[in-house]
């Protein structure tokens, strides 16, 4: 498992593995789906609904850019979890690929159309006027670092575990056989877990944009 950024098309090709889902998904247009796609369609159907909760809307479609990029990371964190596949959302480059678009989207469409009540979200209620300064230059700063923050978040979970399961890769080549035995059931409770988190960290960081997007939508 190789985490080096440093990759080319006729290297170690690490990044081809972003296209492998739509070979995964092309197939399901023309055979009948299995007990494995009907449980992924009500799990999305189910996080569809959550996230027009937080979108606070009634529109159809207005979290299919959601579920779509959920869909992109999980499937990402979960073929990471297989051997000799490198997991792209270890890698900060791709998660800022698809928070900072949409995070800029929010703020465009936020910023133009409703400029009053953002530059009034930069001051929370209640805020002495002495400190309205400086609360407005925290509130720019946090709300500028959040597409860094996401993105980060999602490469540390992603590493850590993965790096966890490396260690203990490394250390069954010089180990007894009984130590063998136990650190092999480890790493079978381990990627049961991984798999667990793989799938949460891709629902939290979608969440977390159905939140920024909420915030700088006042039409509702």
């Amino acid at each position: 498992m190789s985490f080096d950024p440093k990759t080319s098309i006729f290297n170690e090709m690490n990044w081809t593995c972003l296209f492998v889902p739509l070979m995964m998904f092309m197939y399901m247009l023309w055979t009948k789906p299995s007990r494995l796609i009907l449980m992924l369609k009500k799990l999305i159907k189910n996080i569809e609904e959550q996230f027009k909760i937080a979108l606070k809307s009634k529109l159809d479609n207005s979290s299919n850019i959601f579920i779509s990029a959920f869909l992109l990371i999980m499937i990402c964190n979960m073929m990471g979890l297989m051997p000799n596949i490198f997991t792209s959302t270890s890698h900060i480059s791709l998660n800022m690929m698809i928070s900072m678009p949409m995070w800029t989207g929010f703020m465009i469409f936020g910023w133009m159309k409703f400029t009053n009540k953002m530059f009034a979200h930069l001051v929370p209620n209640g805020t002495p006027t002495l400190l309205i300064n400086f609360m407005v230059i925290i509130e720019m700063i946090s709300n500028s670092i959040r597409p860094m923050t996401l993105s980060i978040r999602l490469m540390a979970n992603m590493v850590s575990g993965h790096l966890l399961l490396t260690l203990m890769g490394n250390m069954i080549s010089n180990s007894t056989y009984l130590v063998c035995i136990l650190m092999i059931l480890v790493q079978m409770v381990l990627t049961v877990l991984e798999m667990g988190v793989a799938l949460i960290q891709a629902y939290v960081f979608c969440m977390l944009l159905t939140l920024y997007s909420d915030e700088s939508d006042y039409t509702k």
